[in-house]
């Protein structure tokens, strides 16, 4: 990819931050190739647990959280047979913002054969935060890719509401040139959509899950039997998740209460997929158990 790591300051901007991540199959494993920043986000470890040569990489934004002003964005490519996973050590925050918009713009591009694992943790949303975000994935033909977003909307220890702010997102998945999954939400403060039986339903964590198996997976008979051997295993979690096809993607959404019932749903889901598509154990990031 060519991407330019020169700051786009606006007369309101606070913080400019970007990262550039380029895995490529080498040998008998995956290696980050290419790494590049602009600002405080940056790789904070790369890791190669398994023997198939999986590159774990961990990246941190030390600020923790995104404030009103900021702009934070991501590029990652994987190249042609590379497999590459990429999380974070911890859950990541919009702060409360004086009506300053804050940004975070994620572009993902896996190549033929390739793999990605996105797998952040969970984003808090304080009240009165001003937040966009944009996730843009695009794959090759024979690419596979597994990931998700959470969301906890205000914190939950002081039993905030999102009273007053804004909030919007978007997914798009796309392969070679068509569509494949749009996924848009917006709402703002005491909007009537985080108390609607047709919306949040007064919950405050919310997620979604997205997959792509590699091609001789994608039959609909096949991806409704694994679909259907997820779900029991949803049952027997007594996870809130309902599971979907879009197509040949498989989609999982959580909502309820519990940030880490949704994480360990999305987990187990995932590893249930790595068995089933690439013959790997479930094999969970080594940050999540510190």
């Amino acid at each position: 990819m060519n991407i330019s790591l020169k700051p786009q300051h606006s007369a309101t901007s606070q913080w400019f931050a970007q990262l550039e991540l380029g895995f490529c199959a080498q040998d008998d494993r995956t290696i980050l190739k290419h790494r590049k920043h602009f600002g405080p986000i940056r790789v904070q470890k790369m890791l190669w647990p398994e023997k198939t040569g999986v590159c774990h990489a961990i990246i941190v934004h030390p600020p923790a959280g995104i404030a009103g002003g900021d702009h934070l964005s991501f590029q990652i490519h994987v190249a042609e047979n590379a497999h590459g996973l990429v999380t974070t050590p911890g859950a990541g925050k919009w702060y409360q913002t004086n009506a300053k918009q804050a940004f975070q713009h994620i572009q993902i591009k896996v190549d033929a054969n390739a793999t990605l694992e996105w797998l952040p943790q969970e984003t808090m949303l304080f009240n009165g935060a001003v937040a966009e975000s944009s996730n843009h994935i695009h794959l090759a033909q024979s690419a596979s890719f597994i990931g998700w977003d959470m969301l906890v909307i205000g914190r939950q220890s002081r039993a905030e509401q999102f009273a007053k702010g804004h909030y919007r997102s978007e997914v798009k998945l796309w392969r070679e040139q068509n569509l494949l999954v749009a996924d848009i939400l917006s709402f703002a403060g005491n909007d009537r959509w985080l108390s609607s039986c047709l919306g949040m339903n007064n919950c405050a964590v919310m997620g979604s899950l997205w997959a792509v198996a590699p091609e001789k997976f994608r039959s609909s008979v096949i991806l409704e039997q694994q679909l259907e051997w997820i779900r029991e295993l949803m049952v027997r979690m007594k996870a809130s998740v309902t599971l979907t096809l879009l197509g040949d993607v498989m989609c999982a959404r959580y909502l309820g209460n519990d940030a880490r019932q949704c994480h360990d749903a999305f987990a187990a889901i995932r590893a249930k997929l790595r068995r089933y598509w690439f013959l790997l154990d479930e094999e969970f990031p080594r940050i999540w158990r510190t």
